[in-house]
């Protein structure tokens, strides 16, 4: 686009959102979703897998190129979910952080875990680079952004712990190094780590997908699973378009689980995220804003982020995850206001693409591998998806082939619910103005 259509500024009190303004991820625009035909499943298949996003796709590769027949059923298009919709950051790090682990656990037992979360970070590595993946991966590291001393001082304790035991390199960072990152006043330092990377997850998702077809993997969307009944060896696996008989069932929905498997929607709390993209921005602004090519994020508990598109013609922010729903213009607007107050160079910026994507979490923070009268499950990742997803999707299949590379510390944990939880997640509001409260108090 010629930079004399780029970035046109917002007048005063005028419109926020760009001409030709979308309501769907602007990933898609690389990769969009191609329009599914509802079929039947084939009579019998050796694995169903349930879900098309990371971890199913995962999950289906390996099990196809293991030499087993696989169908991949969808409600909606083929990664139509938060796969294609999130923000593609590709980290190492847990809800339970390390030094928590230690207290808890002891150093042996935070080890293992965060080893295993390098291994999540390297497997997305490892197939992009041996699929030859065209999908933007870099590791041009990651930015943590503290607003107050004892946030400061929180993170560098707990990256000096990181070093000592994993060897995971960092640099603290003063106001005025964090200010050339990003030009914003509220932040007294951060800490960069420089091995995280980022990623186009519309266009990783596509090459899963290719990949996926090219080894033999059956792919249906449009096609809703209805029920899973049988048992282990011999499930009866039926959509609106038919059924099919499968050995193993392996069920990948994540956020967008329902009532297919009443004891797994107790368990999986579905919450939403969103983003906004700008309109193309020419290359002097893109500099003056983020004159670097990294992902940023608050050291909050309630996530907020910031990078470039991997293409770098446009910015990219997430906030408000769990709040409740609105349109995304509505949502849209309130973001750009957000991020506005933060750089206050983003202002005069139009917005567009305002979308969603729906998350998952569980009651114990930890994402989880599990099997629940014989049928697997992957998922709960507690914000670390696009890692996890991959993953814990090629743990599953390791699992279903009984190979011993399945082992992870993330598979059997205790898997908890709690009284009058049953899919609808009504309290995640309350927990994220509860986790807005304490940001607040750890801000000052």
């Amino acid at each position: 686009m010629p930079d004399d259509a780029r970035n046109r500024s917002i007048p005063a009190g005028g419109d926020v959102f760009a001409p030709g303004f979308k309501d769907t991820p602007y990933w898609w625009e690389a990769a969009p979703r191609a329009t599914a035909v509802p079929a039947a499943p084939p009579p019998a298949t050796d694995v169903a897998i349930v879900g098309s996003g990371f971890t199913g796709l995962n999950a289906a590769i390996d099990l196809a190129r293991a030499g087993r027949s696989v169908v991949v059923l969808d409600a909606e298009d083929l990664g139509h979910g938060a796969s294609t919709r999130n923000a593609g950051y590709v980290g190492q790090t847990l809800k339970h952080s390390f030094r928590d682990l230690q207290n808890s656990r002891g150093d042996a037992y935070a080890t293992a875990v965060y080893r295993e979360m390098k291994a999540a970070f390297d497997a997305v590595a490892e197939r992009v680079a041996i699929e030859q993946i065209d999908c933007g991966f870099r590791q041009g590291g990651r930015l943590i952004l503290c607003k107050s001393r004892r946030q400061y001082d929180d993170v560098a304790d707990e990256f000096a712990r990181r070093k000592k035991h994993l060897g995971t390199e960092f640099a603290m960072l003063s106001a005025a190094e964090v200010r050339a990152e990003v030009p914003s006043d509220l932040y007294m330092g951060g800490l960069m780590v420089p091995s995280l990377g980022s990623i186009h997850p519309g266009l990783y998702h596509q090459g899963l997908l290719d990949r996926a077809r090219a080894s033999g993997v059956t792919l249906i969307g449009r096609t809703p699973v209805t029920a899973i009944d049988g048992d282990p060896g011999s499930f009866r696996v039926r959509t609106t378009m038919g059924e099919t008989r499968a050995r193993d069932v392996l069920v990948a929905t994540n956020g967008y689980t329902g009532p297919l498997v009443p004891w797994l929607q107790r368990r999986i709390i579905p919450f939403d995220a969103y983003m906004i993209a700008t309109e193309p921005l020419d290359p002097a602004t893109v500099a003056r804003i983020l004159p670097h090519d990294r992902t940023y994020i608050d050291h909050v508990h309630d996530i907020i982020s910031l990078r470039r598109s991997p293409d770098g013609t446009r910015l990219l922010f997430l906030w408000r995850t769990g709040t409740r729903p609105t349109t995304p213009r509505e949502k849209g607007a309130r973001l750009h206001a957000d991020v506005s107050r933060i750089v206050p160079g983003f202002a005069r910026l139009r917005i567009a693409h305002s979308w969603t994507g729906r998350c998952a979490g569980t009651f114990d923070l930890w994402p989880h591998l599990a099997t629940h009268r014989g049928i697997h499950f992957a998922g709960g990742y507690c914000f670390a998806g696009l890692p996890m997803g991959t993953y814990l999707g090629r743990k599953a299949a390791a699992r279903i082939l009984d190979k011993a590379e399945a082992k992870t510390v993330f598979a059997d944990l205790s898997f908890p619910t709690v009284p009058f939880c049953a899919g609808n997640p009504w309290f995640v509001p309350a927990v994220m103005r509860w986790y807005g409260m304490q940001d607040a108090w750890q801000s000052r």
